[in-house]
């Protein structure tokens, strides 16, 4: 991906005629000419600065961002629909509702494909035998119900973690088949997952096959040329979910390589830049006389599918964002897309994505038009959050607002590194460390009105359903690892551990010293220590089975890493060793653990008193952390396992640095 330096430049830009665009009616976007500012930094700090004095004008065209050109306005004529006889609306929508599982013809087509990826993956056949058992010509163990099952299991677990298909105008025997594929492949990988009885074990190997071959297939389709369709990009994402979360590390791999050019994808001719007929309406100016325009009347069912398309899309570019700026955070990658770029508005609300028909989305959006409810820009939203000010949205609207501020402060900690997209010149030192402390306040501020707002122990509930609130279901993770990760470098702390691979390459001696080096020095500070506070917050009691978020897990392993991390690096005082105090003895490890994290999760703040002592519970806590990732099958969470064994071990002084 080519690096946008030319973002903020201080010379304008010129754009081609937006003409063609069509703006939202409830949302405030403005025209070029009537912008007066170049810089996104400086209207995004500036508390008096609205939108409107916001310059886009800099922007080079093609990558300047996702702004959408559907139609957001499609006129829904409340009396033709009002009108409608007692026979039709109903038919249609019973007609939809039979359409809602797959049948015996999509269970062949299913199984066509996955003959043909069978036969170029043969390596996996061994971890199958009972599911590719052929009898009669047909494999009676990839039945109707299996399929059915893994398909509810992405409406119940993996759906709600990416909300970008909608479920209610769905239909798995008309939707396309590699869409299908990958659904289906994320519910069986899910189902695997959860599972206690060792029976669905074959599962994993089910879905690996399909994601092994899926993906080219998907590229080399006619509809995934710009501008790519729907369907691939709602695909491709999912896709690239599985790659990352819940097999190997080669899947892990190529999922992080391929996720730029998804984004270039997502920005180069799409729907979002430019209309392709199958997924918006068509232009105006290309209807015959003949041809229904946007601002006709719909039928109900019409108009909610149009509805949903248009809505999915944003999703998928929300989602995109989420995933790109929480997996920088979790895993050290590259943030690739910078919250500038998305002029959208936020997604509807939850009850409107979530209503069964289209006379419950209609009813709904009466109600909000009454109360004077109102869709806010993405990035409206983000400067008042930025500025204290509660956001008044959904619980996926609240959590796009927060994965944007921790964007802002990852973009603030790699200036110099990255795109260096929040400068046009270098501000002053005081100026960023006042600007990191706005973020930080954010945060807290964000949580604090979320709680309230939204009753976060609902999603935060081992085993609990989640709510369609994004990648990470637990508001209370999602913030304690925005605190963290600003403050504690996941790829640091995995080299300071041992790790003789990161990011795809070797770790040499060199970068082995130089961290040393980095850590001894970030262990004195007060920054490091609001960090790890932050990790001993974030450690409740927890399961990896039935959990229904992928990234939990990884994040649990990032805050244990970063408090061994931190005790490593600050050395224990002399004479100290790791007594057990009396009230502790006859304990389980676990009990210890517990009593160890509760009691510094309970403090104010961590100084360096408390930051001495710190060392004395870590053994419990790294046991008991191994002994939870013990249930765990993804490839990532075997090697975080192994790692904080070897962590214990450099703890206890059993080795300077370990070869794994």
């Amino acid at each position: 991906m080519r690096h946008r330096n030319s973002f903020y430049t201080t010379d304008p830009t010129t754009l081609p005629d937006p003409s063609g665009m069509v703006g939202f009616g409830a949302v405030g976007y403005p025209s070029d000419d009537s912008l007066t500012q170049g810089n996104f930094a400086a209207w995004l700090f500036d508390p008096q600065t609205t939108y409107n004095e916001f310059s886009m004008a800099s922007l080079p065209f093609l990558e300047g961002g996702l702004e959408s050109t559907f139609n957001n306005n499609i006129h829904y004529d409340y009396e033709s629909l009002n009108s409608l006889s007692p026979m039709d609306q109903p038919h249609r929508l019973s007609e939809a509702s039979s359409d809602d599982w797959i049948t015996e013809s999509r269970r062949q087509e299913l199984l066509h494909w996955f003959q043909t990826f069978r036969k170029k993956q043969p390596r996996y056949e061994p971890l199958m035998p009972n599911l590719v058992h052929e009898s009669g010509g047909d494999m009676p163990a990839l039945n109707l119900d299996m399929m059915r099952d893994c398909l509810k299991e992405f409406w119940d677990n993996v759906s709600p973690r990416l909300p970008i298909i909608h479920q209610h105008t769905f239909s798995p025997n008309r939707c396309h088949v590699l869409l299908l594929l990958v659904m289906l492949s994320l519910g069986a990988a899910s189902l695997r997952s959860r599972d206690v009885t060792g029976q669905l074990s074959e599962y994993g190997a089910f879905a690996d096959v399909i994601i092994f071959c899926v993906r080219w297939e998907i590229l080399t389709s006619d509809d995934s040329a710009p501008p790519a369709s729907l369907w691939v990009l709602q695909a491709l994402l999912l896709l690239e979910f599985y790659e990352k979360l819940y097999s190997s590390r080669k899947f892990h791999e190529r999922a992080h390589i391929y996720h730029p050019a998804f984004l270039t994808l997502l920005r180069r001719g799409s729907p979002l830049i430019g209309r392709t007929g199958s997924e918006s309406p068509p232009e105006p100016d290309t209807l015959g006389p003949d041809r229904q325009t946007p601002n006709m009347a719909l039928d109900s069912r019409t108009w909610w599918a149009r509805w949903a398309e248009t809505e999915s899309m944003h999703r998928v570019v929300f989602a995109a964002f989420m995933l790109d700026v929480i997996h920088a955070a979790m895993f050290g990658h590259a943030a690739d897309m910078a919250p500038h770029e998305i002029r959208l508005p936020l997604p509807c609300d939850d009850n409107l994505w979530a209503a069964n028909s289209p006379d419950v989305v209609r009813q709904l959006d009466a109600n909000f038009r009454m109360y004077g409810v109102k869709q806010v820009s993405f990035l409206d939203g983000l400067k008042s959050a930025l500025h204290g000010k509660e956001v008044k949205t959904h619980s996926f609207g609240r959590m796009i607002i927060i994965s944007g501020l921790l964007s802002v402060g990852w973009h603030l900690n790699h200036r110099e590194t990255h795109l260096k997209w929040l400068d046009i010149h270098t501000p002053a030192m005081e100026t960023q460390d006042s600007w990191r402390k706005m973020v930080l306040r954010a945060f807290d501020n964000w949580k604090a009105t979320f709680d309230v707002a939204m009753s976060d122990t609902i999603s935060d509930a081992p085993g609990h359903r989640g709510i369609p609130n994004g990648p990470i279901n637990s508001a209370s993770v999602l913030y304690h690892l925005a605190h963290i990760s600003l403050h504690a470098d996941i790829v640091d702390c995995q080299v300071y551990a041992g790790a003789k691979r990161l990011l795809g390459r070797k770790v040499s001696s060199r970068d082995y010293a130089n961290v040393i080096k980095r850590m001894s020095a970030w262990s004195s500070q007060a920054s490091t220590r609001h960090a790890i506070l932050h990790a001993f917050k974030l450690l409740h009691r927890y399961s990896v089975r039935n959990e229904p978020d992928p990234h939990r897990p990884w994040i649990m392993y990032y805050a244990v890493l970063s408090i061994w991390a931190f005790v490593q690096a600050l050395g224990r005082p002399p004479g100290k060793g790791f007594p057990l105090p009396t009230s502790q003895l006859g304990h389980s490890s676990y009990a210890r653990m517990v009593e160890y994290v509760s009691s510094v999760a309970a403090l104010p703040e961590l100084d360096e008193r408390a930051s001495a002592a710190l060392h004395e519970g870590l053994p419990d806590l790294l046991d008991v952390m191994v002994d939870i990732l013990e249930e765990a099958d993804a490839e990532l969470l075997v090697e975080a396992r192994e790692r904080l064994k070897v962590c214990k071990e450099m703890l206890l002084g059993g080795i300077p640095r370990p070869g794994i």
